[in-house]
């Protein structure tokens, strides 16, 4: 088998311009959920209930925080791993609509 019949095989290979689009674009939407938690009152006022479950509290005896720092930093993993899988979810619908449009438009000529 050549390296053409190989390439040829995997149609569905990602390009590296692809992958970084996609990356800088997880990363950017990433940042805007997390200022949207800054800014927005009412996710603010969620992540402090949420915070303040006895659920949040068993994390803190879990990891043996007992700074208020520690707790602090342990919010901000929190916010930030929500915040990535939020964006990761969105990014992969973002991408599976935009290649079914494109495949239907493919379709269609």
């Amino acid at each position: 088998m050549t390296q053409r019949e190989a390439g040829e095989r995997n149609v569905g290979e990602v390009s590296i311009t692809s992958t970084l689009l996609r990356t800088i674009g997880l990363v950017g939407l990433t940042l805007v959920l997390a200022c949207m938690i800054r800014f927005v009152p009412f996710l603010s006022h969620a992540v402090q209930w949420v915070a303040g479950t006895d659920a949040w509290q068993a994390l803190y005896a879990l990891f043996g925080i007992d700074s208020s720092l520690g707790r602090e930093q342990l919010i901000l993993v929190g916010i930030m791993l929500s915040c990535f899988v939020v964006a990761l979810g969105v990014q992969a619908l973002i991408v599976f609509v935009s290649e079914r449009l494109r495949s239907s438009r493919r379709a269609g000529r």
